[in-house]
């Protein structure tokens, strides 16, 4: 069971991802996606640091160079992704992004390979475009004409720089980091992430909100994507990147979009065909990715990541 560990935290980390899509809507209907963000992190790096304090005080040390590390996965996997996510929502689509969002996988096997020598197999291209075409036809609900103006849209270029923003970060761990604490990589890259989005949101002046008239479901909202998708969701993606390696691991990113397609179906949005048909590929596409099949080996040179 200790093997499916890993691959149970992924599955954790989009699932809850998944759900946060519907609470945001609440929270961003009083809050700007800067501030939402921010407030966001600010919430869980507290949570994160007093975990380490209260399991493992020692982790509170770092040496100059893991601080270094981590100071620079901060600013590019929490406020970079945050940052230009956010820049290019606000001419892209939903749809746009996600689907371009969904890119993401092949990007962490590019970087893998040049970054952690990861051997790049077939079942690897196979899995990544199988899985990008189920997240397509979940997207898209079987729209030819909507998949290409997917990447024809405005803001698609922060966006890509978003998806590998987030791409860096998860290789980087795997790469600059290997064999740290998941508890204390989590905590110290959402510290400096959290850091720079503060400073943004203080300089565009979005702090500047009557909190006072703010619902208290909007502050729900807020942490309940603080305590899950961040603090127990970066937790589950940190171990199982550190675990399996980025390049089995970021596929899971892909469930992403099902789970919010399925969380719509349980508050009352029945999913069509093209939607069940998606899910199904990207179920397909994430198990030959991280599938063993001896027939798909074609370097014997480096070792994957394991």
């Amino acid at each position: 069971m200790q093997s499916f560990k890993p691959y149970l935290s992924l599955i954790f980390f989009a699932l809850i991802t998944g759900t946060t899509f519907h609470v945001a809507k609440e929270a961003l209907t009083y809050f700007s996606p800067s501030l939402a963000g921010a407030l966001r992190f600010i919430f869980a790096t507290f949570f994160l640091l007093l975990f380490v304090f209260i399991t493992n005080r020692k982790l509170l040390k770092v040496d100059r160079r893991t601080l270094l590390v981590f100071v620079s996965l901060g600013i590019i996997g929490v406020f970079g992704f945050n940052f230009f996510f956010f820049i290019g929502m606000q001419k892209a689509s939903p749809m746009n992004a996600a689907i371009v969002i969904a890119a993401s996988p092949a990007i962490a096997i590019f970087l893998s390979y040049f970054l952690l020598n990861t051997k790049v197999k077939i079942q690897h291209y196979l899995g990544t475009l199988i899985s990008f075409l189920g997240v397509a036809l979940v997207i898209s609900d079987g729209s030819v004409s909507a998949l290409v103006n997917a990447f024809h849209g405005e803001g698609i270029l922060p966006i890509l720089i978003a998806a590998s923003c987030w791409s860096f970060y998860s290789v980087g761990m795997k790469k600059y980091i290997p064999g740290v604490s998941t508890i204390q990589t989590t905590a110290f890259t959402a510290l400096f992430g959290t850091i720079a989005l503060l400073v943004l949101t203080l300089i565009n002046g979005d702090w500047n909100t009557e909190f006072s008239i703010i619902p208290n479901s909007a502050w729900l909202a807020i942490l309940y994507m603080a305590g899950l998708s961040t603090f127990l969701g970066y937790l589950c993606w940190n171990f199982g990147i550190q675990a399996v390696g980025p390049d089995k691991a970021v596929i899971f990113g892909n469930l992403i979009p099902v789970i919010a397609m399925l969380t719509s179906w349980v508050l009352g949005e029945t999913p069509n065909v093209y939607d069940l048909s998606g899910a199904l590929l990207v179920i397909i596409g994430i198990f030959i990715v991280n599938a063993k099949l001896q027939w798909a080996k074609f370097d014997r040179r480096v070792e994957v990541s394991k």
